[in-house]
């Protein structure tokens, strides 16, 4: 049975990876509570759109807190796009999805990361008072990681802590509305299901109808046995045949 319960478990640790993610409208800390969802607009358009750096980078950028938006060309259900100055190529740089908080350390304000693929936006939080309501663009001081820095009084710890937080964050769409499990959660779910009832089901079987005990009661158990050595004998066929170092003795399950 040990097989069966090593498999159920590494079934449900790979779901809570799947659906335990920050909510990229709200982040409780230490210091207190930080919460932008009356900042990001639920329309699906940015907030602060069309954001150009200091210096010249052929880019514009645009964010949106807490909600997905669209920005066409290519920018479908996105929190950060970055947008060609003619307007003609556009690349998300990260979901609301992807959100990660950083509370900051001694003098530092508090953060939240975004990123899609290999490029990442980090923006800065800076509190305010006298109602200002700015994001500021700072481009791309290395390649693939992106900066912007948010004015407002909701990058203050807990000024804006009694909005009321989405019970639900996650939206597949541009309009910002709400969504359940992703398609890759629920995929997983089925197969645990599947798989705890194929080994128990056969469990019960083995043992009230055949009454069988012990390791005999996991299902096909000569197969689950022989999987890792099957699965070393592919890798080890398919490297000696990429590397043209010669065929080895390969029999297919």
């Amino acid at each position: 049975m040990m097989m069966s319960w090593l498999t159920i478990f590494t079934c449900f640790a790979s779901l809570s990876s799947l659906i335990i993610a920050d909510d990229p409208c709200r982040f409780e800390a230490t210091k207190g509570v930080i919460d932008l969802t009356s900042l990001g607009r639920t329309d699906g358009k940015a907030a602060y759109p069309d954001k150009l750096p200091p210096t010249g980078s052929g880019y514009k950028y645009s964010y949106n807190p807490c909600k997905p938006f669209t920005e066409e060309p290519a920018c479908n259900g996105v929190a950060v796009c970055q947008v060609s100055m003619d307007g003609k190529f556009s690349f998300s740089l990260g979901t609301q999805e992807s959100a990660s908080w950083n509370q900051g350390g001694i003098g530092g304000g508090p953060s939240v990361t975004y990123s899609a693929g290999e490029k990442t936006v980090v923006v800065t939080l800076e509190c305010v008072s006298d109602g200002t309501n700015e994001l500021e663009a700072l481009g791309e001081p290395t390649t693939n990681h992106y900066k912007l820095n948010l004015k407002n009084k909701c990058a203050c710890w807990d000024e804006c802590k009694n909005v009321p937080p989405e019970t639900t964050t996650k939206s597949s769409g541009g309009g910002g509305g709400k969504s359940g499990l992703s398609g890759g959660a629920v995929f997983i779910i089925i197969i645990c299901v599947l798989l705890v009832t194929y080994f128990v089901g056969f469990a019960a079987y083995y043992r009230f109808r055949l009454e069988r005990a012990g390791v005999e009661l996991i299902a096909h158990r000569t197969f689950w046995v022989g999987l890792p050595g099957y699965a070393k004998d592919g890798v080890v066929h398919v490297y000696r045949r990429v590397l043209n170092k010669g065929d080895t003795p390969y029999q297919s399950v």
